[in-house]
């Protein structure tokens, strides 16, 4: 008489979970990171359209406004208490502006939060050099977009901005 069994053993059977366990742990570890990867990636969207958003509301404050945190002047006034070492402006530290009753710039600076991610927004002004001279009308904006609470930015931003005697027509000739 002959023995013959059909069928799996009960080794084969452990062996085999074993395997899908191993590879279902693996899979789970890569999609957990992938998943990492696009949350962090997403924040940073965010925080460059913030910067974007907070550079084009303060360029046009500068041009546009008489009063409030982004006059001309006053920006001027600020940049020009920076210190110049070794061919370049020392960036101050980046501050919140005091946006008073202003919503829109509260929203942007104060109370900035894209779905559900709170971010702090922050910026410094200095001169503007061209030839080793200062532009007195134009001065190079720098925003910090940090996450809320954190010490350093996640990203940041460089542009300038100008007064209102560069966007002036120039006088036509006839």
């Amino acid at each position: 008489m002959s023995n013959k069994q059909d069928g799996f053993s009960l080794i084969e059977v452990l062996v085999s979970i074993t395997i899908l366990s191993i590879i279902s742990v693996s899979l789970i570890s890569i999609f957990s990171q992938s998943l990492s990867a696009s949350r962090d990636s997403t924040k940073l969207t965010f925080a460059n359209y913030l910067a974007k958003n907070a550079a084009s509301y303060i360029e046009r404050e500068a041009l546009e406004t008489e009063n409030g945190p982004f006059v001309f002047s006053d920006l001027k006034e600020a940049a020009q208490q920076t210190t110049y070492l070794n061919g370049s402006f020392k960036i101050p530290t980046p501050s919140t502006p005091s946006c008073g009753v202003s919503a829109i710039c509260d929203s942007i600076f104060n109370d900035a939060e894209i779905n559900n991610l709170p971010f702090d927004v922050k910026y410094s002004v200095t001169p503007h050099k061209i030839n080793g001279i200062n532009d007195p009308n134009l001065l190079d904006l720098y925003i910090y977009v940090y996450p809320d609470g954190q010490p350093e930015p996640i990203t940041s931003l460089k542009g300038s901005i100008t007064n209102a005697t560069l966007n002036q027509s120039f006088p036509s000739t006839k």
